[in-house]
């Protein structure tokens, strides 16, 4: 159908998981309306094999131990399929990857209004975990865009 529209083909869904702990039962694996890389460990690598991998997901081990650099993923992600735009949907510690590898262009941050908290109780995790900037290294982004959905408030910063 996307073809028949002249739309390109489905982007490429990569999913990182250092640990393999993956369940290939998800939608995105087997729904097969969508082609899927996983870039994960040679641990991880093993984890996943040990499922049954469908036709339209790909596998990327990247050689090393422990955690992905950012510049592996995207080495990973441009041999499965070239990009001019890659979207890093991801959580703090992969984002702290990024950031500290300097592979990140834009930042895209919902500022909404409810307040949760912290009570040191129970983790609840920022953007950026397992990485530290400030004081030392700080990164500042420049506000290239804002846009206002009632009470959010959705800002595009660009970082170089």
């Amino acid at each position: 159908l996307r073809n028949n529209l002249g739309k390109p083909a489905p982007p490429l869904n990569v999913i990182v998981s250092a640990r393999g702990n993956i369940s290939l039962d998800l939608p995105v694996f087997q729904s097969g309306e969508v082609p899927v890389l996983i870039v994960t460990t040679p641990a991880g690598e093993q984890r996943i094999r040990a499922q049954h991998l469908p036709a339209s997901v790909q596998l990327s081990s990247v050689p090393g131990a422990g955690s992905l650099s950012a510049r592996a993923i995207l080495e990973a992600v441009s041999h499965a399929q070239q990009s001019e735009i890659i979207l890093v949907e991801g959580g703090p510690q992969l984002m702290g990857d990024f950031f500290a590898e300097k592979y990140l262009d834009e930042l895209f941050l919902t500022l909404a209004p409810q307040i949760a908290g912290r009570d040191g109780n129970s983790e609840r995790p920022g953007l950026v975990t397992g990485k530290r900037f400030a004081p030392e290294h700080p990164l500042w982004g420049t506000l290239i865009g804002v846009k206002r959905s009632e009470s959010h408030l959705f800002l595009r910063y660009a970082f170089k």
